[in-house]
């Protein structure tokens, strides 16, 4: 596949791994995915209630 491109093999590998290491996530991005997670789920739960308020109130 490489060859048929024009470009070793050995590039095409090293140009993989960087692709790879940046789609994964890092420990610090994991932990803001996580903080982000929970703020919209409070989020989300308080638009419910605010919903039934106004459904209440209408």
């Amino acid at each position: 596949m490489a060859r048929a491109q024009g470009i070793s093999p050995a590039l095409l590998g090293c140009w993989q791994r960087q692709a790879l290491e940046q789609a994964v996530p890092s420990s610090v991005e994991r932990d803001e995915i996580k903080q982000l997670r929970v703020a919209l789920q409070r989020v989300e739960m308080e638009r419910d209630i605010l919903k039934k308020a106004v459904t209440i109130f209408a």
